[in-house]
């Protein structure tokens, strides 16, 4: 089931074995999805039994538990047979009963201690003997369980506090969150017995060390945020004041800097549910030492949801309404207020507010939706978030709203949805400096006149045993193809240069590393037969085929954004990747390389909650015309644009140390990192020569 269903678990579907479950915010998300599930399971042919389906429920049981909104419980089904449940009679039914209670351990405070009596008896050294230590950590388990405990469910938008306490044999603690009205609901509770060294401790290291544990354990819910912790050591509340420390303290203390936390002194007597985990009384007070880590994960913890459909105007016109900032530029254009220069030209058209831009630009003169605040998250999700666009960066995305779209504010919140954006966080890297002076390619003065390719890969073998890309872009237009492909052998580089050429024509130069599949004989044939020049970097230098190693990252940075957890599906997602770059608006030529080389914009996912159309053709010569006109004049714009560009590069340039002027005659090595098989990288030597120099090409 976790292949048929891969790649949906942002969607908020999960799935073990064959059980399924779906969760939603809202009804009509709820109906997409199980759309989309049942579309999944009919590709598998797979059929799904009426009866044993729930749908549309508030509340259900899932794995032995009972989840609903924000809480989440024992399965009671499971309760009433532990009602009553017999004392164990052998080992055997012991650890079947303390794996029971293991199951359910986060919803037991001091589970661990409390189990103590029941460890001890199932070690191979003891004989079995029920007293009533047993009978009493039996029925204490036993009642935990059936009382029917609750756990709130983490909301990563609050902040959490800990409480944390230290008795003479144990540990404890509990993240805890406060709800609107101040009550602390519990999130998960922790317990463990202290080892024979750290019996001997002082009360002050017993609780540093309680404290240690503590955020340790629960890391996964404080870490990157400040929490308050309670403890009842008032020295432990001024640790950062303290004179000469013990070592100990300032050992747990370093281990803890990477963690943002205040300790806050709480007296026992306040510190309720710590003070009972570590100081509630038992039959035993064994030394053996058990861990227990609890984890509660909601379901909605990351992920974003969308809705494709079109707005109704009539929705669009209610939230405007809604809205104070657009009823106040109504109520403007009412009195016939004058409005800055530098402010858009707002008008309403069919009682929708819109408005546009007095600019040359060639989308300023476009009517634009002014979006009431309630829908700058669904705008912002489109035009970022969605699988069309792929979460391009800050300059695009703002390109890409500006087209339909405008409101107060919008850079800042622009840009404020964006850095934050974890999905771009985990593929954000950072910019190397060059170490050379930036070389020019020759300018090109129209569509495919000179082209770049390469080979990505390998990837994870696709369904369709596809494990590498090979890409092709323009240097006028930066369009791109990418074709996925099981090798890259001359024939298969050969296949795929056919398939550009019907499509977009001969190219007169083309670019290429020093690959063997792109240098060898048949490809050289083939390069001559189709009448174009070849040419290719120099070795170790993919520098100089930067157009397209900075696609080949564009590319794998949005497929990271598609693919499944497993990767299989990367193959399936390529189409999607492409249209996001092709409709991106490319910084070097000032447009999107799909307008430049149609002539036109796509309609895109971004567009459906507003577009205006900008041009009306009465008949195709029309058209025609209007199309040769418009692309003249891009054309031209273009090309200046990217000798603009170049200028720009090399005037910015930081200045570097004058190279060495190698003339010929000289005697150079030349450096090669590639060594002999079978032999050690740090014995080889990576140097070859000496050579005579005979000829120079270039500076």
């Amino acid at each position: 089931m976790s292949i048929v269903l891969a790649g949906l678990s942002d969607l908020q579907i999960a799935c073990y074995i064959d059980d399924v479950i779906i969760a939603s915010h809202n009804f009509q998300g709820h109906l997409q999805r199980l759309e989309l599930v049942f579309q999944r399971l009919t590709a598998a042919n797979l059929k799904v039994k009426p009866s044993k389906c729930s749908f549309l429920q508030f509340e259900i049981s899932f794995l032995g538990h009972t989840v609903r909104e924000g809480q989440v419980l024992p399965d009671p089904k499971n309760l009433d047979s532990i009602k009553n449940t017999m004392p164990p009679q052998t080992k055997k039914q012991v650890r079947s009963f303390l794996c029971l209670t293991g199951f359910y351990r986060k919803f037991i405070p001091n589970n661990t201690k409390k189990a103590i009596p029941l460890t001890n008896l199932i070690k191979e050294t003891s004989k079995f003997s029920w007293s009533e230590k047993e009978q009493l950590a039996f029925d204490s388990l036993k009642n935990c369980l059936i009382s029917e405990p609750c756990l709130s469910l983490p909301d990563f938008s609050k902040p959490f506090a800990l409480c944390s306490d230290a008795s003479k044999f144990s540990l404890g603690a509990v993240l805890i969150q406060e709800d609107d009205t101040g009550f602390q609901h519990p999130v998960a509770f922790a317990s463990r017995k202290l080892g024979p060294t750290e019996i001997k401790c002082s009360v002050c290291e017993k609780e540093a060390l309680g404290i240690l544990f503590a955020i340790a354990l629960f890391k996964n819910y404080l870490y990157g945020s400040e929490c308050f912790v309670y403890c009842d050591q008032q020295s432990l509340s001024r640790i950062k004041t303290l004179k000469d420390p013990s070592s100990r303290i300032s050992r747990c203390f370093l281990t803890l800097q990477e963690y943002s936390y205040k300790i806050i002194h709480k007296p026992g007597r306040l510190n309720h549910m710590a003070d009972y985990l570590s100081r509630a009384r038992y039959p035993s007070e064994d030394s053996v030492s058990i861990t227990d880590i609890h984890e509660v994960h909601a379901l909605n913890s990351n992920c974003t949801e969308f809705n494709l459909s079109s707005f109704p105007i009539e929705e669009l016109i209610a939230k405007q309404k809604s809205d104070s900032y657009c009823n106040n530029i109504k109520s403007k254009l009412v009195s016939n207020f004058q409005f800055s220069p530098k402010s858009p030209k707002f008008f309403i058209k069919n009682n929708l507010l819109l408005c546009y831009r007095e600019k040359t630009g060639r989308h300023d003169s476009k009517a634009k939706l002014v979006v009431p605040q309630s829908l700058v998250q669904n705008v912002l999700q489109l035009c970022h978030d969605n699988n069309s666009v792929a979460h391009s960066g800050l300059s695009r995305t703002l390109k890409r709203v500006k087209v339909n779209y405008f409101w107060h504010g919008l850079y800042h919140t622009v840009k404020q949805y964006i850095v934050p954006c974890h999905s771009c966080i985990q593929r954000r890297g950072f910019a190397k400096t060059s170490k050379a002076p930036v070389q020019r390619i020759p300018s090109t003065d129209f569509p495919f006149q000179t082209c770049a390719f390469d080979a990505v890969g390998p990837f994870v073998t696709s369904a369709f045993g596809n494990k590498f890309i090979i890409v092709i872009s323009d240097y006028f237009t930066r369009y791109a193809e990418a074709y996925p492909v099981p090798n890259i052998q001359s024939s298969t580089v050969a296949r795929v240069l056919l398939d550009f050429i019907s499509r977009h024509g001969i190219m007169e130069t083309v670019y290429s590393d020093r690959g063997s599949n792109f240098l060898s004989e048949a490809m050289m044939e083939v390069y001559q037969r189709l009448g174009f020049s070849k040419r290719h970097t120099l070795s170790f230098n993919p520098q100089g085929n930067g157009l397209l190693e900075r696609l080949n990252k564009t590319l794998i940075d949005t497929l990271s954004h598609l693919v499944s957890e497993t990767q299989e599906d990367w193959c399936q997602h390529l189409p999607l990747a492409l249209m996001a770059f092709r409709n991106a608006y490319h910084r070097t030529v000032e447009e999107t390389p799909a307008f430049l080389l149609y002539g036109r914009d796509p309609v895109m996912p971004y567009d459906l909650i507003f577009s205006d159309p900008i041009r009306t053709y009465s008949d195709k010569p029309s058209y025609a015309q209007q199309l040769e006109n418009r692309l003249q004049s891009t054309y031209i714009l273009v090309k200046n644009n990217l000798e603009k560009s170049a200028d720009e590069i090399q005037k910015h340039q930081k200045p570097f140390p004058k190279s060495k002027q190698i003339c010929v005659g000289n005697l150079v090595y030349l450096h090669t990192p590639k060594i002999k098989l079978h032999t050690s990288k740090k014995l080889a030597k990576q140097n070859q020569g000496p050579f005579r120099v005979v000829k120079q090409n270039s500076l």
